[in-house]
């Protein structure tokens, strides 16, 4: 039965000083000193040259690495690109990818990891959250990172009284679009053993996704008369989001506290909770204007065959599903991008549902009273225009799919729309549901939605994809199944206000 359980995926955006040709070679050594420790082979250096290229390095361990210049961004603009996947612990397959790009030769260089769980088949039990990569702990200390006025560093910066401008400052940073992390510490603790005992587990799973400090006995007391509507203290920890403002007790609640009690019950639990909005806020960053000129993956067919497994490693299901996936991901040739026939968008939600037969790959298979019910919110007008939008993007991503050339899905395909097509943003392309709404019986029965029984004999099936419409707890959501793989359509199967979730409920 098809799901959509994919927890996302570790994102990190970044820039560093360095100059594009350093920061590859850095990513290069250091992704070939992982694999030789991991007893890989050591992948030889690439040429600056070379065309695209598949290295295997093992079982089921595949090295992919492309580069060249950045259309459009300048003579010295340049990208260069790793993708590894090697075998999960659990059924499936781990995927790194490394992306980096910069305006000039001597400039500094912007960079993008992302690494998520590929699962082995569409009923899998999806893996808990995919944890910060080994590489990112070795890259972030020789790179100088920062995400506009955020470092990003893997170990907590200990900050004395005179620090405390520069954090301030970092808070009230208008520039700031990620989470600032402050811990306390108990005031008869030394500091170094509480970072070492709770601080070092409790943010494991933060670096690269926020900016990371622990106040010390002395620049506590201070820093809580300066905030004093924002304070942290006893061995708490608080996540502030962007857009902080000092003066304002209602804005305190925004800005999570993690007590030292909830540390003390469940650390593990508390990792888990401290790392969730740095996480999301990180995978919903716009890309910036180097990384998003890069263009979509594409290996020759030549390239794309990595040399043949044994048969009794070759014909188990989840080899046979990178198979599947490698035909949808890279494409057999390029070809021109189609722009879609449809017209003009709709003035409403009753025309969007009449015109819907204008999208030949989608099909609606949901209960239109909820579409039509938009029509009578304020705001209904701007929303159809933008659902269309949507469901224009899904369209020629479709088109693209079902002839093996979408290159990847339709997140991807909007954080790296081809040019002619319809670009729809990508913080508003969800690929699925939180695990809490996932495994909640009422929230995910309410995401069971329609589809035709050759895609599920059940006629049902979960859409925890979706697309966001607006902004807001009950602004709408468009929910659908990307089955391009096996019908060859996507089924949309609701269009409507917010359905019921840890925000809404």
């Amino acid at each position: 039965m098809p799901t959509d359980h994919a927890q996302p995926p570790y994102r990190l955006t970044a820039a560093t000083p360095r100059p594009h040709h350093e920061t590859t070679a850095l990513v290069d050594q250091l992704l070939a000193d992982w694999l030789k420790s991991e007893g890989h082979e050591e992948p030889a250096p690439r040429e600056r040259q070379a065309p695209p290229e598949r290295l295997r390095l093992g079982e089921r361990v595949l090295l992919d690495r492309d580069g060249g210049p950045l259309t459009g961004r300048g003579p010295g603009a340049r990208y260069s690109r790793r993708r590894l996947r090697t075998p999960a612990a659990q059924p499936g397959t781990d995927q790194l990818t490394l992306v980096l790009a910069s305006d000039s030769a001597t400039g500094p260089t912007r960079l993008r990891i992302e690494a998520e769980h590929l699962p082995a088949g569409p009923t899998a039990v999806p893996p808990g959250r995919v944890p910060v990569p080994d590489l990112v702990r070795r890259l972030l200390p020789l790179l100088d990172a920062a995400e506009g006025p955020v470092p990003l560093t893997v170990a907590p910066r200990l900050l004395a009284p005179a620090d405390l401008d520069g954090l301030i400052d970092e808070l009230c940073d208008p520039e700031r679009q990620l989470p600032t992390v402050v811990a306390s510490v108990p005031p008869a603790v030394p500091v170094e053993q509480w970072q070492r005992q709770v601080l070092d587990p409790l943010l494991r799973q933060v670096p690269g996704l926020a900016s990371l400090y622990v106040l010390g006995h002395g620049a506590l007391p201070r820093f809580n008369l300066a905030l004093e509507y924002h304070k942290v203290y006893g061995g708490a920890v608080r996540t502030f989001l962007p857009e902080v403002d000092p003066a304002s007790r209602a804005d305190a609640a925004r800005h999570p506290v993690l007590p030292r009690s909830r540390i003390d019950e469940n650390p593990r639990r508390a990792a888990a909770l401290l790392a969730r909005e740095p996480r999301r806020i990180a995978a919903e960053l716009p890309l910036p204007a180097p990384l998003d000129a890069v263009p979509a993956l594409w290996l020759p067919p030549e390239v794309r065959k990595a040399p043949a497994a044994p048969r009794a490693v070759a014909e188990r299901p989840p080899v046979q599903l990178e198979r599947c996936r490698l035909r949808i991901e890279l494409p057999r040739e390029p070809r021109e991008p189609r722009r879609s026939r449809c017209g003009a968008g709709p003035a409403s939600f009753g025309e969007l549902v009449d015109r819907f037969g204008e999208f030949p790959l989608l099909e609606y298979t949901g209960d239109s009273k909820e579409t039509l019910a938009l029509d009578g919110q304020s705001e209904a007008d701007g929303w159809a225009r933008l659902t269309w939008e949507g469901l224009t993007a899904l369209q020629e991503y479709a088109a693209a799919a079902v002839r093996g050339e979408a290159g990847g899905d339709f997140k991807q395909w909007c954080e790296h729309t081809p040019p002619g097509c319809h670009r729809f943003p990508p913080r508003k392309a969800v690929r699925g549901e939180s695990r809490t709404v996932a495994s909640h019986g009422k929230w995910k029965r309410q995401r069971m939605l329609p589809v035709p029984s050759v895609v599920d004999s059940s006629c049902r099936a979960f859409m925890g994809a979706h697309l966001r419409i607006g902004g807001g707890g009950t602004a709408p959501r468009v929910h659908y199944l990307d089955d391009c793989s096996g019908s060859g359509r996507i089924y949309v199967g609701y269009i409507g206000l917010h359905l019921t979730n840890t925000r809404t409920n």
